[in-house]
């Protein structure tokens, strides 16, 4: 199952800045922060649902039949997370200027967390302060782990735009895209990529012994994000539909 690997990475994102993972034989377990990122995996078509269970992801291992046992278990039909992967190799000649290739102190990674906030939350939020002090948690706690790196992009010193790029094995994955309102449409997000592209391939060709590697991100299915990752050389590796009680 190659494309195992591209979820391991992703659950690797989830389990570092979203909640928890907890594996068995006959699923994943995602707890979140919050419920919206807590879900349940089956990994066989006679695995047991889990009493409980709000959210079902699949996956194209999961095996045959689930649909039809979440329809008759009054499961409906939510989004698709489209796993993307792409070549890792450079998009540009030389690392990107203005972009903070590794955060390397408390203050960007608060900058990492401002702009999280702006991005991903509204303020009218009933957890509004609670999610912006975890996003500043998280950042402090992640851009010191070995397998991240925090990317940061400011402009006249203001934090703009920011991704990270985590690491499993051969894979290494780009979550938390992400521009304040004020600055999109500038091209920031594809400058951050780039550089995380770019230092993908740089890691990759000083680690030969851990296979062939592979970029990959998740976007939701028919999102504007899935039409820009497209035209940036991404394609589908494979589809996981989420089923949600009611």
């Amino acid at each position: 199952m190659p494309d195992a690997a591209l979820l391991d990475n992703h659950l690797a994102f989830l389990a570092a800045h979203r909640g928890a993972v907890r594996r068995s034989a006959a699923g994943i377990e995602v707890v979140g922060e919050s419920a919206e990122f807590s879900a349940w995996i089956p990994l066989s078509p006679s695995a047991e649902l889990p009493a409980g269970t709000a959210t079902v992801r699949l996956v194209p291992w999961s095996g045959d039949g689930w649909v039809e046992r979440l329809t008759a278990a009054g499961f409906q039909p939510a989004e698709v997370l489209v796993h993307m992967e792409a070549p890792v190799e450079p998009t540009v000649d030389s690392p990107v200027a203005g972009v903070v290739a590794a955060i390397e102190t408390d203050e960007d990674a608060a900058g990492f967390a401002e702009v999280q906030s702006a991005a991903f939350l509204d303020e009218d939020e009933p957890d509004y302060d609670w999610w912006r002090q975890k996003f500043l948690e998280l950042a402090v706690r992640n851009y010191r782990a070995p397998d991240q790196s925090l990317y940061l992009l400011r402009v006249d010193g203001d934090p703009v735009s920011v991704t990270l790029l985590l690491r499993t094995g051969a894979v290494f994955g780009v979550y938390a895209v992400a521009t304040k309102p004020a600055y999109r449409g500038r091209g920031l997000a594809s400058a951050l990529l780039a550089q995380a592209r770019w230092d993908a391939a740089e890691a990759a060709r000083a680690a030969t012994s851990e296979g062939a590697p592979r970029l990959t991100l998740q976007v939701v299915e028919g999102s504007d994000a899935e039409r820009l990752y497209l035209k940036l050389g991404f394609r589908a590796a494979f589809r996981s539909p989420h089923f949600r009680r009611p």
